[in-house]
């Protein structure tokens, strides 16, 4: 089937990079990079694929090799999206915890929109039982396809194929409504401070290697304080994955938020104010009169 493009939205679908964990068969990874490539997508992180490369995801990738060529190969989920600042994990079943949970549509949306901040990527799982409730965590947001509640089986790369048809929808949208902006503006491009949700935000977001750092943190302050048992802390380390991961922290608070937790820590173990800061500030016991 032909389609026409008229728009360019290349630049930013480079910024959307799809995850695939632990695939098992290297047919579905090929079928997923033909289905990239045929949108426009070329950006594929596998983590610890089962067997890869293979010749069976050559063969199906057809003309998308290329995608395959450039992969990148991680062991963990971590280092696969350390470098972004919007994480989806896909999901289709209900979890222990619920977490906020957008249709594909609403999800791309957002995904396209928030390329202005950093690299974005959506997370695929296994193909017998999808991401486990730590990789999800791990997720500021969870996208699920509406399929047919009386028959709900969904290739893992048919549904790659059918996110990366809601990413190009929503990135050719985007670039429609950014050249008709122009033209209204009289070509104007002033670069505009980047966006959260709808708002205009003037630091940097937190990417996930800085809040792969800060969640430990935060659980070992709330123990030293007997907030929390580390040997049994339940579903709060859980909670506030998803309490931080929906408030999206930008740099500045991201350091702020860390330099209170090491005061607190720091009062809880007695060693502040440090030694120095004591004696400097000890009375002389001598009267000024």
């Amino acid at each position: 089937m032909g389609a026409i493009q008229t728009v360019d939205c290349h630049p930013t679908l480079s910024r959307i990079r799809i995850v695939m964990v632990n695939t098992t068969l290297p047919a579905n990874i090929g079928a997923a990079a033909r289905a990239m490539k045929t949108m426009g997508l070329s950006n594929l992180t596998l983590v610890d694929p089962k067997t890869f490369p293979s010749p069976d995801a050559t063969a199906l990738a057809a003309g998308a090799a290329n995608i395959l060529d450039n992969v990148t190969i991680v062991p963990t989920l971590e280092e696969a999206i350390a470098d972004c600042t919007l994480v989806f994990g896909t999901s289709a079943r209900s979890r222990t915890i619920p977490w906020p949970l957008l249709d594909v549509r609403s999800a791309t949306k957002l995904a396209i929109e928030e390329t202005t901040n950093g690299d974005i990527a959506i997370v695929f799982g296994r193909e017998d039982r999808g991401l486990t409730n730590e990789e999800l965590a791990q997720a500021q947001f969870h996208l699920t396809i509406p399929v047919n509640e009386e028959y709900g089986v969904l290739n893992v790369a048919a549904a790659i194929q059918v996110v990366c048809y809601e990413l190009r929808m929503n990135a050719l949208l985007q670039q429609e409504t950014s050249v008709e902006k122009n033209k209204i503006g009289n070509g104007s491009t002033e670069q505009q401070m980047p966006l959260i949700g709808h708002m205009q935000w003037d630091e940097p977001l937190a990417d996930q290697a800085m809040m792969q750092q800060f969640y430990p943190h935060l659980e070992s302050m709330l123990a030293d304080i007997d907030f929390i048992d580390p040997k049994n802390p339940r579903l709060l380390p859980l909670r506030l994955r998803r309490l931080f991961g929906r408030v999206r922290l930008d740099r500045m608070e991201y350091n702020l938020l860390r330099g209170i937790f090491g005061r607190v820590q720091a009062l809880s173990k007695g060693t502040w104010p440090p030694i120095s800061m004591q004696s400097s500030a000890a009375p002389s016991g001598k009267n000024d009169e």
